[in-house]
């Protein structure tokens, strides 16, 4: 990073808020220039999401000199590992943020260790952050979900100060697919983990209908899960918010059926995740 190259850089979800944000860099309406995407895993990143990302996202950041980062954790042995990997092999706290009876949120270190402390490493190695010189990340929070927004926080964060585009811009998110639509480019699908707890009940249904097999394995990761707390003298936890087995919170219906308009489920506070 030089005085006459400044590097600008945005923490890229892979969602609506962020995709907007991407088309406002490439039409200069933002100053953005490296999109950093902390990939969870190949086998834990929504599918969906990881085709748009291929098809759509990196060629319209090619086509606009932008550059498109992917970042991701990795053992200490400097080999890879996936969130997915991690719920299986992990012996102690559960990774992922469960639900214990009465929707009670369990403790999750997901958001943190498999994107903030990526992006941070990535920030530090390539742009120069330091605890004493921290650089601004773009977090892609629009107007409507302004409560997802968090103070900086240098314990936290010690290398990141965290701005919000959207917000300074008062965008909503129906107003960030009006922006990706009329660049010519389809609306990104909702980005999370495929097994991300907090997940709607809608796109959950969308799991179960789309993609098959995921869904049972969904299903394997909360029975794998409550059979080490069974065997540790634990309750029962759930993989969704709804205070019940996935397989009977989640019907085999059409997705329209479910109205999320009534859905208060819980959802990632970081804006590293789902936007």
């Amino acid at each position: 990073m030089t005085k006459d190259n400044p590097m600008k850089v945005f923490s890229f979800g892979g969602g609506v808020q962020s995709m907007a944000v991407l088309v406002l860099s490439a039409q200069g309406k933002l100053p953005y220039t490296h999109f950093i995407f902390a990939n969870v895993g190949d086998d834990s990143e929504n599918p969906d999401t990881l085709s748009y990302m291929e098809n759509v996202v990196w060629p319209y950041a090619v086509k606009h000199h932008l550059q498109m980062v992917v970042v991701k954790r990795s053992r200490k042995s400097h080999q890879s590992q996936t969130l997915l990997q991690h719920i299986w092999e992990a012996n102690g706290d559960i990774p992922i943020p469960v639900f214990f009876p009465g929707r009670l949120p369990g403790s999750r270190n997901c958001t943190s260790q498999w994107k903030i402390k990526v992006i941070e490493k990535w920030m530090r190695d390539q742009a120069g952050a330091t605890k004493e010189t921290r650089i601004p990340i773009g977090i892609g929070i629009s107007v409507d979900e302004s409560h997802r927004m968090r103070t900086d926080d240098p314990e936290r964060e010690p290398y990141l100060i965290k701005e919000y585009p959207l917000i300074e811009l008062m965008m909503t998110r129906a107003m960030c697919q009006d922006i990706i639509h009329k660049a010519g480019l389809p609306i990104p699908p909702k980005s999370a983990c495929w097994f991300c707890p907090y997940k709607l009940r809608s796109d959950w249904a969308n799991l179960r209908t789309k993609h098959p097999i995921l869904w049972t394995r969904a299903v394997e990761i909360e029975e794998y899960i409550n059979d080490k707390r069974k065997n540790a003298g634990k309750g029962p936890v759930y993989i969704t918010s709804f205070d019940t087995p996935i397989e009977s919170a989640i019907p085999l219906l059409p997705m329209n059926m479910f109205d999320d308009d009534n859905d208060d489920s819980m959802t990632c506070e970081s804006g590293y995740c789902m936007t």
